[in-house]
């Protein structure tokens, strides 16, 4: 029987929608630390493409993008999978039965030298081809080697080459007087024959390609230099010749029954959804796999699909459903790690949740390692350190604590940076837009809010320089219109925090947004939305937005 694959039990560590340094980074970094402690298989993730800035602190560093993972929704790769090798098409259809037959299988996957599927043959397609098979001419058809018809028939060939094939003529049985076979045998053909040498020498005679001489018969010398001198094939066989008329058309290759056409497979990655969908609707029990590089490995059926278990999943940097990667529910969250609020997520059992009131999720993976007595290597060290810097507008955001300062502290040292020049290049290469539409720069740092009622989606860019800020502006301010609609939220907005002076500049959309702003944060009815001192979207901006939406909601009831 083929080994079998059990499902992965790859642990993924990612960040949130939208992902952000910090949230790239503690995932690159959680991972590495879990894999260190625990010796599995931890492997980091991004929910979402990178952001200039994350992209800038990986090559800094030299880190590898995790892998990006939008749907962690269950995927063939996710349930037992039988390993059942491939076959060579050439090997004969005997031969094929008997593996099936060996390994308790019912389809049979056909792979070239390079690994790549071919095709597949079930046992119902060699039923139906060796009960409804009366061709006489099958073999030719086939281009079966002579190799392959001796093999068949447990016999040798010794006069010919048994790589050769037979590309013509039919299958015949030299019954009777030489004559009658003379009169029947046309050129190519197959003879099989007894031990009279009259009976031989006639379909060879005759322009038989092949002549099979049964029950074991002595092959005259004189024969051997007949079939030579006429380019014929002789096969001994112990067989009779009623069992090698019976078995012989079993000498066929594999490859000309096979199914190739329309054929139904899966990658590691299809949705299990999908898979169920394309079983139900064909006869096959077996269905071929494929790996992420197109090559064959292995097959599933439908009772693997009950086996199947869910992935599993590690949090980092957000907590709330949604900020979640799609297909979170059918998922198994083992942990989180994250210094927001606490959302609405819910998990099916007990976890491991640790959530404090820093600055950045880093910090908190600093702190880990540290209670490991561990370090971060130094291309982790300095990523973390990259994290905290831009979740704390370099140590300026009133979320900053004096963990947050020490964690730099320690991370840049580790690194070999100096965390203030560390700091300005990073915001540097994020604000730079040169050939970045304005749906990238809107949503590379834009979260999904909701309290009650109300859901908010916010954006969020800081800069250090006036004129990155003025271009952000003018690329993210047209598409801000239709942004409510298309994340399903009643409001949108999106910040653009100048670091230096410690402010935001605010662009709105949706009914009342501006006038939600302004209550919040007692600004005049009319004039730009600007707010000095606020740089911290979780928070100053949201914490506000939400207290002014339910002091509205009091006022009305």
């Amino acid at each position: 029987m083929g080994e079998k694959h059990e499902a992965r039990e790859r642990i993924l560590v990612i960040g949130h929608k939208n992902p952000d340094t910090d949230s790239i980074c503690s995932a690159i970094a959680y991972a590495e630390l879990k894999r260190r402690v625990t010796g599995g298989e931890y492997v980091a993730c991004r929910a979402g493409e990178l952001s200039a800035e994350t992209a800038w602190v990986l090559r800094r560093f030299g880190l590898e993008a995790p892998e990006l993972c939008e749907d962690v929704s269950p995927q063939v790769g996710d349930v037992e999978i039988r390993r059942t090798p491939g076959v060579s098409g050439e090997i004969t259809v005997k031969e094929a039965w008997g593996i099936m037959r060996d390994r308790d299988i019912s389809t049979l996957p056909v792979t070239g030298e390079d690994g790549r599927l071919q095709g597949i043959i079930s046992l119902r397609d060699l039923a139906v081809a060796h009960m409804d098979n009366l061709d006489t001419k099958t073999l030719g058809r086939a281009q079966t080697p002579y190799g392959n018809i001796a093999q068949t028939l447990c016999g040798q060939v010794v006069c010919g080459d048994p790589q050769e094939v037979m590309s013509q003529g039919r299958i015949l049985v030299g019954a009777g007087n030489p004559e009658a076979i003379a009169s029947a045998t046309e050129e190519g053909d197959l003879v099989l024959v007894s031990n009279r040498v009259v009976s031989q020498t006639a379909a060879i005679e005759c322009g038989a390609a092949c002549v099979v001489v049964c029950l074991s018969a002595e092959i005259r010398p004189e024969v051997m230099e007949l079939a030579r001198s006429r380019g014929c094939t002789l096969i001994s066989t112990p067989f009779d010749t009623y069992r090698a008329a019976y078995f012989i058309n079993q000498s066929v290759p594999l490859r000309h029954y096979l199914v190739s056409q329309n054929l139904l497979q899966f990658q590691l990655s299809t949705p299990l959804e999908d898979a169920v969908r394309v079983m139900g609707r064909t006869r096959y029990v077996y269905f071929p796999v494929l790996d992420e590089e197109g090559l064959y490995y292995g097959v599933i059926s439908r009772r693997n699909l009950l086996n199947r278990r869910p992935r599993k999943l590690v949090l980092v940097d957000h907590n709330e459903k949604a900020q979640c990667v799609a297909g979170w529910e059918e998922a198994e969250i083992q942990e989180i790690i994250d210094h927001h609020r606490v959302g609405g997520l819910q998990t099916m059992g007990p976890i491991f949740f640790r959530n404090q009131p820093v600055g950045s999720t880093a910090t908190i993976v600093w702190q880990m390692y540290g209670e490991r007595g561990l370090a971060p290597a130094p291309a982790v060290a300095g990523a973390l350190c990259c994290a905290v810097l831009s979740d704390t507008l370099m140590l300026r955001s009133p979320t900053c604590t004096d963990l947050d300062r020490r964690c730099v502290q320690e991370l840049a040292a580790l690194a070999g940076e100096d965390p203030e020049k560390l700091g300005e290049a990073m915001f540097e290469a994020g604000e730079d837009l040169a050939g970045r539409s304005g749906e990238e720069v809107l949503y590379q740092d834009f979260k999904v809010f909701t309290a009650g009622e109300a859901s908010l989606g916010i954006g969020q860019s800081s800069f250090l320089s006036p004129a990155a800020r003025r271009r952000a502006r003018d690329l993210v301010a047209p598409l801000l219109p239709g942004c409510p609609a298309a994340n399903g939220v009643k409001l949108a907005y999106y910040l653009l925090t100048d670091i230096r002076a410690g402010g935001s500049d605010v662009l709105w959309a949706g009914p009342g947004g501006d006038a939600l702003v302004r209550d919040a944060f007692g600004l005049p009815e009319d004039g730009p939305l600007y707010l000095p001192g606020v740089v911290s979207r979780k928070k100053q901006f949201v914490p506000a937005l939400m207290e002014a939406l339910r002091r509205r909601d009091r006022e009305n009831r």
